[in-house]
């Protein structure tokens, strides 16, 4: 079963604590793609304190231009081109655009064995792209309906292919088990308010990792004026989007512990609030 690790590198927004850096997040797939979700002020270390190393990472993908998700992305480039790689950079359109000009790869969209992650506009205060990473872990066939197939045909027939079996054109569709889902996806908000042109945008995801700035202390209408959420802000995209795994992050420095954003979460059955340095397993 495909797994995905997540590593909370800094659960925070705007104003760090001791305990609770600025954004930034790493993902590692079954396949080995390494990626870092935003880049707060000293996310390298961070990375590092982990046991990751900043050049072995695959790609950086940055949200947004607001500094507490972009200053730690000078030194992470720099500290990657010392060991001789060039990191490539997704930002939304604008930013990738002024990282162009300073000579940084970067992009909006990348699609890369098995994996694609594309930029969804979200509701913040300036241009953001959450991102949506969706894999094709292939066709899960009836064993069945496949019995007597050469295994070249079988291997075609799990990446998608068609296939001509005894003069007959054979689809995956006819083969694959019944509701089975060839794709996974996580979605990835950064920074915004509730947004249900994004939610359309998206459609439907496995993991959910959507900011929570505030919770339930806050006017929401005040939260959303300044392009952030609160916990029922999330939960509600959440039952949307149908995820199977909710993650509440990015939040402000005025709570001390995250008690008060933990018992509104558990309005979702499968809902998680992580502290700095925590890893989560996600079989997908």
């Amino acid at each position: 079963m495909p797994l995905l690790t997540l590593v909370f590198l800094g659960t925070g927004g705007a104003v760090p604590r001791p305990d609770r850096r600025m954004p930034g997040i790493y993902l590692e797939d079954w396949e080995g793609h390494r990626v870092l979700l935003d880049a707060g002020e000293g996310v390298q270390y961070a990375l590092m304190a982990n046991g990751i190393s900043p050049a072995s990472l695959s790609y950086v993908a940055i949200t947004h231009g607001h500094e507490d998700h972009v200053l730690g992305l000078p030194g992470l480039l720099s500290t990657a081109k010392m060991a001789g790689k060039a990191l490539r950079v997704l930002a939304p359109p604008r930013l990738a655009a002024a990282l162009a000009k300073g000579g940084v790869d970067s992009s909006t969209s990348i699609s890369d064995r098995h994996m694609s992650v594309r930029c969804v506009e979200v509701c913040h205060t300036v241009e953001t792209c959450g991102w949506l990473f969706e894999w094709d872990i292939g066709f899960k066939l009836d064993l069945s309906k496949v019995a007597g197939f050469p295994r070249q045909a079988l291997t075609k027939l799990i990446k998608g292919e068609p296939v001509e079996i005894g003069g007959r054109i054979v689809r995956p569709e006819d083969v694959a088990e019944p509701g089975h889902n060839r794709w996974r996806r996580l979605f990835y908000t950064g920074d915004t308010g509730p947004c249900p042109k994004a939610l359309a945008a998206v459609g439907w995801t496995d993991v959910l990792i959507h900011e929570a700035t505030f919770a339930d202390d806050v006017d929401p209408a005040k939260a959303h004026e300044e392009g952030h959420s609160t916990v029922l802000d999330a939960v509600e995209a959440a039952k949307v989007l149908g995820a199977r795994l909710l993650v509440l992050t990015h939040i402000s420095a005025r709570y001390d512990d995250l008690g008060r954003h933990r018992a509104l979460a558990a309005a979702y059955r499968y809902a998680v609030v992580p502290e700095d340095g925590d890893w989560i397993f996600v079989k997908l």
